[in-house]
């Protein structure tokens, strides 16, 4: 495996991430704990010892070794092989160093640099982009009705609003929330119920209270999956076809 780590913080001053010739030293640190970080277990320890040739227990944790080791990278990144022990190792320093991101959705204000697997990240890239393509293959079927009663799963009232304006906030959902938009609509075989239920707390049809729902003064759920089963029991079918009148009388 091969992984790549990047500077991700810019000099304030010049906007570059490093200098030409100039370079960043990544060292341990000291935990709350008060021991070193060196991101070795004690079987990396005398596997590492092993597999580079050095004397048992230089690299403790407790070792001076430690007091001199950094791993050094410029502005174009360093390349990483595990298939070489010393760059195993290094690996392993970086995989949970406090300013070291391991992913693009992990990189924080508080990481400064980031390590890579390219074909992981490619990957998982694949896979978001996959998932968006489906989302918006699915917003392509879309009626305005079905726009306006997914929007109200997403918590927005549309009543009032126009066609233009709804069909451009769905599908910033589509293309900004691709999984959620799969999983509260595409995907979702309770949603007609769902809406009714929403459209029926907007309405003051019923109340919520909480995560409690309520008509009039009886409780008939205390979650929005209990509503939602309450209503489709076939028992309760009058009840549903009411709150629906009385959602379109108002």
């Amino acid at each position: 495996m091969v992984v790549e780590l990047k500077i991700k913080k810019k000099n304030p001053w010049a906007g570059l991430l490093k200098y030409k010739h100039c370079f960043d030293y990544i060292a341990p640190y000291y935990t709350r704990s008060g021991s070193i970080y060196t991101g070795l277990t004690p079987e990396d320890e005398k596997y590492f010892e092993e597999a580079m040739g050095l004397p048992e227990g230089k690299l403790s944790k407790t070792s001076d070794y430690w007091t001199t080791f950094c791993v050094k990278v410029g502005a174009r990144g360093l390349l990483l092989d595990d298939q070489f022990p010393t760059q195993a190792m290094q690996i392993k320093f970086l995989s949970n160093h406090k300013r070291v991101a391991t992913s693009l959705d992990k990189l924080t204000a508080g990481k400064d640099y980031l390590l890579i697997n390219s074909e992981a990240e490619a990957e998982q890239k694949n896979k978001a982009n996959k998932v968006r393509r489906e989302a918006i293959k699915a917003y392509d079927t879309m009626s305005m009705d079905d726009m306006r009663k997914c929007l109200r799963l997403f918590g927005v009232r549309s009543d009032n609003m126009s066609n233009q304006l709804i069909e451009s906030i769905t599908f910033d959902i589509v293309d900004k929330k691709s999984d959620q938009y799969l999983t509260k609509w595409v995907n979702n075989k309770k949603k007609d119920t769902e809406f009714i239920i929403e459209e029926a707390v907007a309405k003051g049809v019923l109340r919520k209270e909480r995560t409690q729902y309520y008509y009039g003064t009886e409780m008939i759920a205390d979650s929005l999956s209990d509503a939602v089963a309450y209503l489709d029991n076939k028992k309760n079918q009058d009840l549903k076809l009411s709150i629906i009148n009385e959602i379109k009388n108002k």
